[in-house]
């Protein structure tokens, strides 16, 4: 009703302005919202166990983590909606709310219930898969036969390797599927960690195949063309993922690329950079090491933007109630809500700057705290277009402008610019974390995959190198 009221009073077209902004910049950045949740609730391990056959992408039924952080907000948000209209004897309103809110409460109920029965077999089948290499049979596997499927799936290639173990005291030799990064592109003789289960140890379900990454040679594909399709995670879900089974791995026939309607595959050059992790560009640096003082004050520059939103947001909500009239509790509370969200981003940016064992290896992101703000600024935003005192009337000057409109204003429309710098940011983050202790990629990538849980305090002792889940891509 405020923003239908835009071409009556051209002060209105300021908040009219910043709901547009906010619903535009929502849709634009939905899917690297989505790309941290699944990071943080799908991949924030700091180790992880391989499993005999490979998968690149989230299944699909891990999607129902997504549908159900949706549908539960949507349901508490309409029935925070329909309080506050029942406070505001607006019981249209309230009907409406309470109406959407029961219709949404049913799909709720089976959608977070099928991700929690999701959730807890993936928990069960980690726990298997730890059990069988804390108390399974070790081998090491050797690389006898490398097929390049030439085909590439979020940057990884698809290779098949014929691999040479012994369990259950004879030779095996299998054929394994696996995607990886082209720099680490597999050789002949390469060594991968093999466990099996003592009780099954020719079941293949029950094998678990780890590769290793120091002291290995690999096939230089830097400069080759790769055949086949480059397509993204999604496209591959629904593509690739057309000859997969439920659990997302792959059947024995492989979607191994598309052909186009000649029959013949197109050839894309790869660019270098799509070559390796993102972690490992972003760190790239032709000048060689920064120094520990060039690198310490670049971790500072890079929490400044958000400190300075959150001691807005801070500053402003604790003078609203001072200085401005007839502002409603709720809308108090979404400025709180808001407020403590920029805090809590705030200070990851500087457990980022101090090199915090606990947010490098936490699973947290910068833009999966950003994301929670800019969610705030929709809470916080909303509110105050509808409290007149906050908005309206100094924009009509019926109430003169105070140090809480500046602040909370400043803090608001700064969500924006905070969510922006995640991404922008985050490469030139990642670049400083460890800009004064190199260490070598393939270090890294083992400490990140390896089974060996006190891999990366070995990698730190070593090297200073802080590794963890925020530069697991």
């Amino acid at each position: 009703m405020e923003i239908g009221r835009v071409f009556v009073d051209v002060a209105h077209f300021v908040p009219a302005l910043l709901f547009v902004i906010g619903v535009v910049g929502a849709l634009g950045l939905g899917n690297e919202i989505g790309k941290d949740f699944k990071h943080v609730l799908g991949y924030g391990v700091v180790k992880r166990v391989s499993e005999h056959s490979g998968h690149t992408v989230v299944p699909r039924r891990g999607q129902r983590l997504t549908y159900a952080s949706v549908l539960i907000g949507l349901l508490l948000g309409c029935v925070a909606a329909a309080v506050i209209r029942a406070v505001m004897d607006e019981w249209v309103g309230f009907l409406l709310l309470a109406g959407l809110a029961v219709a949404l409460t049913v799909p709720v109920i089976k959608v977070t219930r099928l991700a929690r029965i999701m959730w807890l077999k993936a928990r069960e089948d980690h726990r298997i898969h730890w059990d069988i290499v804390s108390g399974g049979e070790h081998s090491v596997g050797t690389v006898v036969a490398v097929t390049n499927e030439q085909f590439v799936v979020d940057n990884r290639a698809m290779f098949h390797v014929d691999l040479e173990y012994r369990t259950g005291g004879r030779l095996e030799t299998t054929r394994i599927r696996f995607f990886d990064y082209q720099v680490w592109a597999p050789s002949m003789d390469n060594e991968f960690d093999v466990w099996s289960d003592p009780e099954r140890p020719f079941v293949q379900e029950r094998i678990l195949i780890e590769r290793r990454y120091v002291g290995q040679e690999f096939v230089n594909l830097a400069d080759e063309p790769v055949a086949g399709e480059h397509i993204s995670g999604d496209k591959a879900a629904a593509q690739a993922f057309s000859g997969a089974d439920a659990d997302g791995f792959y059947a024995d026939g492989p979607g191994s690329g598309s052909e186009s309607d000649s029959g013949v595959r197109g050839e894309i050059s790869v660019p270098g950079m799509f070559q390796s992790p993102q972690w490992m560009v972003d760190e790239a640096d032709p000048s060689g090491p920064s120094t520990p003082r060039v690198a310490r004050r670049t971790r500072i520059l890079i929490g400044i933007p958000p400190t300075l939103i959150a001691v807005f947001a801070l500053l402003g909500t604790l003078l609203v109630p001072v200085m401005v009239d007839d502002v409603p509790w709720w809308t108090l509370a979404a400025l709180w809500l808001y407020t403590g969200l920029t805090l809590i981003n705030a200070a990851v940016y500087w457990q980022f700057m101090r090199r915090s064992r606990w947010f490098i290896r936490s699973g947290v992101s910068f833009g999966a705290t950003e994301a929670a703000v800019f969610a705030g600024f929709f809470a916080a935003g909303f509110t105050m277009l509808t409290t007149h005192n906050l908005v309206m009337a100094p924009l009509n000057r019926e109430i003169p402008w105070t140090a809480a409109h500046v602040l909370t204003w400043a803090a608001v429309i700064g969500a924006l610019l905070v969510f922006e710098w995640a991404f922008t940011s985050n490469a030139w983050a990642l670049k400083h974390l460890n800009a004064e202790f190199p260490a070598p990629p393939e270090a890294i990538q083992e400490a990140l995959t390896g089974h060996d849980p006190a891999g990366i305090e070995q990698l730190e002792a070593k090297y200073g190198y802080r590794a963890g889940v925020f530069l697991y891509t």
